[in-house]
């Protein structure tokens, strides 16, 4: 039987996975006519960011309170630590894209109050939605040199973390420490996490933008401060973050389906291919050219033989 914690853990996930998919089925079937201009192959940008993090959780003196933990109060910038990482984003019209992530985050929280602190490290991959704000709400305009914008996902978390008494640095407790085979390293701890942002980008030109961002990590876990609470459902990893952003396209024999089919210079109407017979009318295209090339090195009854 699975407890009320792990039965509300699932239920959440549920609810989160119904939430994107209906979005992405919105916005991808949003548009029709815009799509066409959005092809596989194309509006796709990988970036990479750095930034500052601040986890919130067990071991965080007003985890809760958001008059402790905005701007303008001392422990917002209390125990922050380092993070960077690499999107990659592909847009399917001018509302809607999905993005993928890799990051790793440095941790660290204290806890006066019970006179403990923790120290940890994560890697996280997940896969999110992107919502083109402004597109949205202003309309399209591709001379636009800022965008705003927000995402939403689900993806895992791998974390190793050390919980320490704030007095005498003794080790209490740790987690993503555990060998399970001799031999091999310890095994993080993985656990489900959803991540939420938003952000503003400056569009420099075409290749390059830059832009900054605020993000929370949801993690569905009380173990990520090696310090587990009963009751507590999720702990969060905030980042403030800055990064550039390169676009590219892939080659255009990347593309599914048919694409541009090239001209050979072959009509399918019966009488206009007897025409061009008749006067041989013949377009110097790269098929002709090569069967131009094999006539005149075979010959032009031994090239019917040689034919490609």
């Amino acid at each position: 039987m699975l407890n009320y914690t792990t039965q509300f853990q699932l239920q959440s996930m549920r609810i989160y996975i119904l939430y994107i998919l209906f979005f992405s089925f919105l916005f991808i079937n949003s548009d029709v006519k815009s799509q066409s201009h959005y092809r596989f192959q194309d509006h796709w940008n990988t970036s990479f960011f750095v930034g500052t993090t601040n986890f919130s959780g067990d071991v965080s003196d007003n985890a809760n309170s958001f008059k402790d933990n905005n701007p303008f109060s001392k422990y917002f910038y209390q125990d922050r630590r380092f993070g960077l990482g690499i999107y990659l984003d592909k847009m399917f019209n001018p509302y809607f894209g999905m993005r993928g992530l890799f990051m790793y985050a440095s941790m660290k929280s204290t806890k006066e109050s019970e006179k403990i602190y923790f120290t940890g490290n994560l890697f996280e991959y997940s896969l999110s939605g992107v919502f083109d704000l402004t597109n949205t709400f202003l309309g399209i305009d591709k001379r636009r040199e800022y965008q705003v914008y927000a995402f939403l996902g689900l993806g895992l978390t791998e974390t190793k973390s050390e919980l320490f008494n704030l007095v005498n640095d003794t080790l209490i407790n740790r987690e993503g420490y555990t060998v399970e085979k001799e031999g091999r390293g310890a095994k993080r701890l993985t656990e489900l996490v959803m991540p939420i942002g938003i952000g503003a980008r400056y569009i420099i030109n075409k290749s390059f933008s830059v832009f900054g961002e605020f993000t929370t990590h949801i993690v569905f876990s009380n173990k990520i401060d090696a310090y587990p609470v009963e009751g507590t459902v999720t702990e969060r990893l905030g980042m403030i973050n800055v990064g550039v952003t390169y676009y590219f396209r892939l080659p255009s024999h990347w593309s599914f389906g048919r694409g541009n089919i090239r001209y050979n210079g072959k009509s399918s109407d019966p009488s206009i291919r007897a025409f061009n017979k008749r006067k041989r009318v013949v377009m110097q295209t790269k098929a002709h050219k090569k069967a131009m090339k094999k006539r005149k090195k075979y010959g032009r009854k031994r090239s019917r033989k040689n034919r490609w």
